[in-house]
């Protein structure tokens, strides 16, 4: 049991240094390019854009979230795509989104339009196509990008120049991280924890990943920040309704196509869950889709076609480890520190507490410090953040267990 306690200390410490080098290099990376943008003159864009905003029940912050996107995105349209789900499920009889929409921000902005998907089952993927639908003949697939966000969604006032700017490049697939601390006052010391937690998984597999162009390491998409050339989304079968997260399953689609997801360096600053219930739900929806990788592998090869075979399996056996890494990764942690005390080692207690923290200490430094350089902020890194994030990420599995233990067979949606 020794030997497994202290290779758990060394993997620690390994993997926090390669972490560690990977984060300085990216930085490294961002800094020339943002260096070179800040010395680049305007591009043009020959291209149309699309801002899609799906929404149910988002009464409370659609009005400011149209508003925002209007001042940093000029004249691009914006959709606003509802559901009659919304009126189905109004049992208290609230005000709907669409009569928000209908009576406050039509009349306000000319460029903001409302598709209301007419059918009371579905998700946001079935609004989406829906809306894809309503629209494809009227505009030129090849030449118009959707820019996918969320009703609470505030991405940088910098984003659509940027994006402009990557679709001039010739770029198919452009997507915009997030982190997560836009409501970071009002959490509670637990939540905070998981809103660097989850701010590092962003950075870390995400913007990192996709920044130093890692062929073997995982990289996602997102729902929200999103930017996609509408012929290639069709090409691949618009967004998929079968699982849950759509976004996951549209990954394993550019894996295996070889398509290449190239990121903003800007960010979208987004909400964490105020509850720690929410969060639970949340996180067991965005698990059930990732331990599902063998059943999307097959889906995919059985129903799309595909350029690359070996990409696509790399990129499930990804998932693969993603779910297994989160899951696990807390239970093997607990148990090494329960085995040492069992054994009263108490001198590898410490060394596999310290060797925890450092991990937490270096993945927490390097995110903020990400964050602060690419969204221009002045977050601060202090003792007590950091060990409420070693607390966030040693229960940090427990919205993956609920998945397994309920297998709920209705997608949760996260209450704003």
């Amino acid at each position: 049991m020794i030997i497994c306690i202290k290779l758990v200390i060394i993997l620690l410490i390994i993997y926090s240094l390669f972490f560690l080098v990977r984060a300085i290099k990216c930085i490294n990376k961002v800094k020339k390019e943002k260096s070179k943008r800040e010395n680049k003159d305007s591009v043009k864009c020959n291209k149309n854009i699309i801002i899609a905003i799906p929404c149910l029940r988002e009464q409370k912050c659609i009005e400011d979230t149209i508003k925002y996107f209007t001042e940093i995105a000029k004249d691009i349209p914006i959709i606003i795509v509802t559901t009659q789900k919304e009126v189905k499920e109004n049992i208290k009889n609230d005000i709907l989104t669409q009569y928000i929409i209908k009576n406050k921000i039509l009349p306000k902005y000319k460029n903001v339009y409302l598709i209301d998907y007419p059918f009371t089952e579905g998700y946001m993927a079935d609004q989406l196509n829906y809306m894809i639908e309503e629209i494809k003949n009227k505009i030129d697939l090849e030449h118009t990008y959707l820019a996918l966000y969320n009703a609470d969604s505030r991405p940088s006032e910098r984003t659509f120049n940027e994006i402009k700017e990557k679709i001039s490049e010739g770029h198919k697939v452009i997507q915009q991280y997030s982190y997560c601390l836009k409501n970071y006052k009002e959490l509670n010391n637990i939540l905070k924890g998981f809103s660097i937690y989850q701010s590092n998984f962003e950075m870390k597999t995400g913007l990192i990943n996709s920044i130093l162009n890692s062929k073997l390491l995982y990289t996602h998409v997102v729902g929200h920040g999103l930017i996609i050339n509408m012929k290639t989304l069709n090409e691949l079968g618009n967004f998929n309704t079968k699982f849950w997260c759509e976004d996951i399953y549209l990954g394993l689609q550019l894996k295996f196509n070889n398509i290449k997801i190239t990121p903003l360096l800007t960010l979208e600053n987004m909400e964490t869950p105020s509850s720690l219930e929410n969060l639970i739900k949340q996180n067991s929806v965005w698990f059930k889709t990732t331990s599902q990788f063998s059943k999307i592998y097959k889906d995919i090869i059985k129903n799309y076609k595909v350029t690359n075979k070996l990409n696509g399996l790399i990129g499930c056996f990804n998932e693969f480890r993603c779910a297994l890494n989160w899951i696990g990764f807390p239970i093997i942690l607990l148990l090494s520190i329960i085995g040492a005390l069992i054994l009263k080692n108490y001198l590898i207690v410490l060394l596999i507490i310290a060797s925890y923290l450092w991990y937490i200490c270096i993945n927490t430094k390097m995110t903020i410090k990400l964050i602060n350089i690419l969204d221009e902020q002045d977050y601060k890194t202090s003792l007590k953040i950091i060990f409420f994030t070693a607390i966030a990420t040693i229960i940090s599995n427990i919205g993956p267990i609920y998945s397994i233990i309920s297998n709920k067979k209705v997608k949760h949606k996260t209450e704003r």
